[in-house]
C-alpha cells in the first residue's frame, strides 16, 4: 500500500427510497435498493487491501458514517459527505483525505476493476487530473494529482450529458487532463443490460 495516494468510494446509505430513485422507476424501489446494496458490497470487496492506496468510504447521510457497518470490518476508513451539492461534497473530500494522489469514484459502476484505479494512479504520475467518462456524459471517475486541488465547481450541470466537459472546463488552461475508458453507471433499467 502507499499511504500518499488515497481512493475515494463516494456512496449512499442503501436505504429503500434513498437510492437509485431513477433506476426504481423502471425497476421497483425494492429492486433498485436490493441491486444498490449488493453493487456497493461488492464494490468495496473487489477494491480490497491489495490496491496501493488507502480506501475511504465517503458515505451520506451523515448518520451512517458513525454506525458500524461491514464496511469497516473490509478496511475501509469511513467519513461523512456533509451537505451541499454534489461539487462541494467532492472537494471537501478531496481536501479531508489530505495530500498526495487522490482518485474518486461513485459506487454504481458494475465494471469497475482494480485495474481501473490502478491506472488511474499511474496515469496521475504524468497528469494533473484524470476521468473515466460514462456512457451518458457524466463521468464514473475522477482523480487529481498531488499538485492539483479540485476547482470550485459552479454551474456544473450535474446528472446530465454536459458534466464531464462542465468539469473539465473548470481546470486551467495548461493542466494536462488524461481520459481512462468509458464505462456505464447505473441509472436507468436500461443501464443493467449495458
Amino acid at each position: 500500500m502507499n499511504p500518499n495516494n488515497h481512493l475515494i468510494v463516494f456512496a449512499k446509505q442503501p436505504k429503500i427510497g434513498w437510492v437509485k430513485t431513477r433506476l426504481a422507476k423502471d425497476i421497483g424501489l425494492v429492486n433498485a435498493t436490493f441491486w444498490y446494496r449488493k453493487q456497493l458490497l461488492n464494490l468495496l470487496k473487489t477494491l480490497d487491501s491489495t490496491l496501493p492506496c488507502r480506501r475511504h468510504l465517503f458515505v451520506t447521510p451523515d448518520a451512517a458514517a458513525r454506525q458500524p457497518t461491514i464496511y469497516t470490518t473490509l478496511g475501509w476508513e469511513v467519513h461523512s459527505q456533509g451537505g451541499g451539492d454534489l461539487g462541494a461534497r467532492m472537494k471537501r473530500a478531496f481536501t479531508r483525505v489530505g495530500a498526495g494522489p487522490r482518485v474518486l469514484i461513485g459506487s454504481d459502476i458494475p465494471e469497475i476493476s482494480k485495474q481501473h484505479i490502478r491506472t488511474a494512479f499511474s496515469e496521475l504520475r504524468r497528469a494533473d487530473a484524470v476521468f473515466g467518462p460514462a456512457k451518458d456524459g457524466g463521468y464514473w471517475l475522477i482523480g487529481l494529482s498531488k499538485y492539483t486541488g479540485l476547482p470550485h465547481l459552479r454551474k456544473i450541470r450535474w446528472s446530465t450529458r454536459f458534466a464531464l466537459s462542465d468539469t473539465i472546463n473548470h481546470f486551467r488552461n495548461g493542466d494536462k487532463i488524461s481520459l481512462l475508458e468509458t464505462l456505464t453507471d447505473v441509472d436507468h433499467g436500461p443501464d443493467l443490460c449495458a
